[in-house]
């Protein structure tokens, strides 16, 4: 038998509940983990304990992400905000709120910036964006509105007046713009994704929308109506020129980044696709999801071909990451154990199960050091575990 190339390293259990994302940031030092507590808690490579936890979310957080560049974090999740961080200090720089209303998208972006800045909301349907005065009272109206859905409709009515009159005030009335704001809803968000030069946001949400959202001023530039169920995982090739999802609809759809053109439409797992990814040599694009089975491509340019369809778990597989230049896989599963897997020859290297100091429920996540030294998993069993990873 080899030697083992996995290791535990250490357990964390302040998130007290299921644990459902797991994110390294870029310096390999620290990662942040959060789940159904609703905190987001960052952590430190050497330190018994979390160093430190965000606490602005209503909801389960279901997706978290460090920027590569190391100026952003991300998070969002059941209550269908969208958070931006400074990744170094973790100061809040703006907190997106993108319901869908009716057949029309309304995006509210609450910038929490210098004083030059406060009291300002940059507001857009999709086509137009405004920046409008009164930050508070605006923000307050629309939270007011989504949250609290079972008010009458006098109340929803009378809330929904202010946000016209604050387009009214900054000169664009809302009759003009084309929005519905009758039965606001702010729907889960599962997904999360920058472009390569991180000039746009993207949130893979309920109903199958992809939302982007412009990183100068948190506008929502587009939205792209993909798939039939929620977007579960976005991923970006490494040149940036195609844009893959994965779904609740069992579709997987890769389109040119630039255009946003359908190259192709993928029906080949029998369930919800949770994990789509390219690797970082640009060879190869995987996909997992709830029918356990792996599925490999080969890249060229804008083409794929289908390489080979794994049996790789014994139940849901709900996140994996490419390591060693996209030579091999981590994967991590619903039935409670970390795989490693050599791609080229589609063979498991290693598995990790409880006996091995794994995991005693689903592990919903795995991330990922720059340096490959390390990984974070995060599981059902309310625990985050840190592991070292041998070349």
């Amino acid at each position: 038998m080899s030697e083992t190339r996995i290791s535990p390293v250490q357990t964390f259990f302040e998130n007290k509940q299921n644990a459902y994302t797991v994110a390294f940031a870029p310096n390999g030092k620290r990662f942040a983990a959060a789940g159904g507590l609703r905190s987001v808690f960052v952590y430190e490579i050497g330190k018994p304990e979390a160093i430190g936890g965000l606490a602005d979310h209503r909801q389960s957080v279901y997706a978290t992400l460090f920027s590569k560049s190391g100026k952003y974090f991300v998070t969002t999740g059941r209550d269908g905000m969208t958070i931006v961080y400074d990744a170094q200090n973790f100061d809040k720089l703006a907190t997106i709120l993108s319901p869908q209303l009716g057949a029309n998208h309304i995006s509210v972006a609450r910038l929490h910036e210098p004083e030059e800045r406060d009291g300002r909301a940059m507001v857009s349907d999709g086509k137009e964006t405004v920046e409008v005065e009164g930050l508070t009272g605006i923000y307050d109206a629309l939270r007011y509105v989504f949250y609290e859905l079972n008010k009458t409709d006098s109340e929803t009515k009378k809330h929904c007046a202010i946000i016209q009159a604050a387009f009214e005030k900054a000169g664009k009335a809302a009759s003009e713009r084309e929005v519905v704001f009758s039965n606001p809803q702010l729907l889960p968000n599962y997904a999360l994704a920058l472009n390569p030069d991180e000039t746009e946001l993207y949130v893979g949400a309920s109903g199958g929308a992809l939302k982007a959202f412009r990183t100068s001023d948190f506008s929502l530039a587009r939205v792209v109506p993909l798939h039939s169920g929620n977007i579960r995982a976005i991923a970006f090739s490494p040149n940036g020129e195609l844009l893959a999802t994965g779904s609740s609809d069992r579709f997987v759809k890769i389109l040119d980044a630039k255009t946003f053109e359908v190259l192709h439409n993928i029906e080949g797992h029998g369930d919800s696709v949770f994990c789509v990814s390219f690797s970082p040599d640009g060879k190869y694009f995987i996909t997992g999801g709830k029918d356990a089975r792996l599925r490999v491509w080969t890249v060229e340019g804008k083409t794929i071909k289908p390489k080979v369809k794994i049996l790789a778990h014994t139940f849901s597989i709900k996140g994996m990451t490419f390591l060693n230049g996209g030579k091999e896989l981590l994967t991590v599963s619903q039935d409670k154990t970390i795989k490693l897997w050599d791609i080229e020859k589609a063979q498991c290297i290693e598995t990790i199960d409880r006996n091995a100091g794994g995991h005693a429920f689903t592990i919903n996540a795995v991330s990922l050091s720059p340096d490959e030294r390390y990984f974070v998993t995060a599981s059902d069993d309310k625990t985050v575990k840190l592991w070292e990873l041998k070349k």
